[in-house]
């Protein structure tokens, strides 16, 4: 557009000149000034111009609300007649004031802002979202259109720069679920009624046959002359370990069914905010990793203040498919637990691999519950390991309903 319109400008220009005719050539420059003025706003309307999100909050539990700020900004002294802003949107978001378009990309909207921008003004949108649906939901990038007062050229640019908003699982009572309000996974007895808790030290004492190596104490051996064993104060607390299988069927060509694994993850987050309530240390392992990132799922049972919330990140960036079968996670993780630990593990799907893997864990002095989910109840749950079943769509409609936990 913008080469027709200086052809037609020389043409004008010209023809003034071979007529000799004053309104013609008037004409010629006003058409050039126009034309000048186009080039200089195409040329230079997005210099300058940002574009920006702030978040109330960046975290947020299953359901919560929070602010969402745009804030365009034109830092230069050419004002802008218009300026387009097209920001991606997660379509698993709500957005509860404002409008979505429709995006070509799938599981995605469009949020547009349309407005004008004097020189060195500053426009901010206010929005509310909320959360949802969990996951990790990204925002941006951000495309940022502009022209020409005219209408002759449009320059586009597109932003980069992303922003992650994590929803936490949902959290419900363990009641819910259909498991008992009182010790519903034991009453934490086990062989030794008094575990150590290598974190808590509390003296020295002569080494005896059988301890531990690890547990050395080489400051006081080097006073004594003789080895020297640390002592611990005792822990009542027994850790807890839950493991969770994102598989809702055997094998992976079989598909995933959704809303039995969101009731199986929703599953774990319940059973890890009730151990921390109940003050017990807790772990989580998934057969499955963590998006963006694709790190392994592994947290240690601990008693970190925000431990609770390191496990909640993890579940809300979880991936659909698990990588590994639990059992084979199970295998690799379960001889690096304390002794006495318990371990929960959450599946859709329980085959003889997995019974058997819980009996040997049972044997090894591990106390050992399984919750299953889905519509298939055992018969005959593996001998010594505490079973719960959840059937699966019910359960997860009814709770659908239900408020956080």
């Amino acid at each position: 557009m913008e080469k027709i319109w200086w052809v037609i400008v020389a043409f004008v220009a010209i023809l003034s000149a071979a007529l000799g005719h004053n309104l013609l050539l008037m004409m010629s420059l006003f058409l050039a000034l126009i034309g000048g003025a186009s080039h200089l706003w195409a040329r230079y309307c997005l210099a300058g111009v940002s574009y920006r999100r702030r978040f109330g909050s960046t975290r947020l539990f299953f359901g919560e609300e929070t602010d969402f700020h745009v804030e365009i900004v034109n830092a230069k002294p050419l004002p802008l007649a218009w300026l387009r802003a097209e920001d991606e949107f997660p379509v698993d978001l709500e957005l509860l004031n404002g409008r979505l378009h429709t995006s070509y990309r799938p599981g995605r909207r469009l949020l547009i802002n349309l407005l004008s921008l004097r020189w060195y003004e500053r426009v901010t949108r206010h929005y509310r979202i909320r959360g949802s649906q969990r996951g990790a939901w990204e925002f941006g990038p951000v495309e940022i259109i502009s022209g020409d007062i005219f209408g002759f050229s449009i320059k586009r640019e597109k932003l980069q720069d992303t922003q992650t908003i994590l929803v936490y699982p949902r959290i419900v009572p363990l009641t819910a679920l259909g498991l008992p309000a009182r010790h519903p996974f034991g009453d934490f007895k086990t062989p030794r009624r008094v575990m150590e808790d290598p974190t808590r030290l509390m003296g020295a004492r002569e080494y005896l046959p059988g301890d531990s190596f690890r547990h050395i104490h080489w400051k006081a051996t080097a006073r004594r002359n003789e080895l020297q064993t640390k002592v611990f104060e005792p822990s009542a607390m027994r850790p807890i370990a839950i493991f969770l299988n994102v598989n809702t069927f055997e094998y992976r060509y079989e598909g995933i069914d959704r809303d039995l694994q969101e009731l199986a993850i929703m599953t774990a987050a319940s059973i890890a905010h009730w151990a921390w309530e109940e003050s017990h240390p807790i772990g989580l392992y998934v057969n499955s990793v963590t998006q963006p990132g694709g790190q392994r799922i592994r947290i240690r049972p601990g008693n970190h203040p925000d431990q609770l919330i390191w496990i909640l990140e993890a579940l809300a960036r979880v991936v659909t498919y698990g990588r590994w079968p639990i059992e084979a996670v199970l295998h690799v993780e379960a001889p690096h637990l304390r002794y006495g630990t318990t371990i929960i593990v959450v599946s859709p799907v329980v085959n003889e691999r997995l019974q058997r893997t819980l009996v040997d864990l049972k044997n090894r002095e591990f106390g050992v519950s399984l919750v299953a989910l889905g519509r298939k109840r055992l018969d005959m749950p593996p001998p010594g390991v505490q079973y719960y079943h959840i059937d699966g769509r019910e359960v997860w409609h009814e709770l659908e309903a239900l408020e956080l936990g």
